[in-house]
């Protein structure tokens, strides 16, 4: 009678064959977690630059230079000037400031006046939209907060398009003592993020 031979199992076959198919599942496994993980870093790391627009302070109309300027008793000046700001990807503070040595500021930090032999001579103000941040000896500095992607059209620095007030009352004399009602402007923009205040913001124009 014949006897069947029993095929014997290769157990470090199996073995191998197992371990062989628990590595390719595990690369698979891996390999999809490694490109998540990729496509989030590149996308965190990635860096580009804001964008900002064009600034640009107009003046029109009569200029304050000594011997230069006609001042006619009860005849207002005008001395226009806007600020343009195309706008930027970021918030931003726009910042306009006011160097007028023979001037003085009143109460509102909005009105000034030149006063001459105990009379107010001339008279303008700031335009509304523009928040007095701080005075420096003869210099004022007005600001406005944009949101980011919005631009300034434009805005006026001085009221009623730059009306100046020239009093009635002022004589010959009067004329003969105002040596300096000069008026000069600087028009700046800062990104409002990393400032905790407008000040700051401005204060960082000066440190450059």
């Amino acid at each position: 009678m014949a006897h069947c031979k029993k095929a014997k199992l290769n157990i470090p076959m199996c073995v191998a064959c197992v371990l062989f198919c628990l590595t390719l599942f595990s690369f698979h496994l891996c390999g999809g977690l490694y490109a998540r993980y990729t496509a989030r870093g590149s996308a965190s790391d990635s860096a580009r630059v804001i964008k900002f627009g064009e600034l640009t302070l107009t003046e029109t109309g009569d200029f304050f230079q000594p011997g230069k300027l006609l001042i006619i008793p009860g005849v207002d000046l005008k001395k226009r000037a806007t600020v343009d700001f195309s706008g930027s990807e970021a918030a931003t503070y726009v910042f306009v400031s006011i160097t007028a040595p023979s001037w003085s500021m009143a109460g509102d930090n909005r009105s000034f006046s030149l006063s001459v032999n105990g009379k107010d001579a001339l008279r303008w103000s700031v335009a509304s939209g523009w928040t007095h941040l701080k005075t420096t000896g003869n210099t004022y500095v007005y600001y406005r907060a944009l949101d980011p992607n919005t631009p300034l059209s434009s805005a006026d620095v001085f009221a009623n398009e730059g009306t100046i007030d020239v009093s009635e009352e002022i004589t010959k004399d009067d004329l003969a003592a105002m040596t300096d009602v000069s008026i000069a402007l600087r028009a700046a923009v800062v990104q409002l993020n990393g400032f905790t205040t407008p000040e700051a913001a401005w204060d960082s124009l000066a440190a450059k």
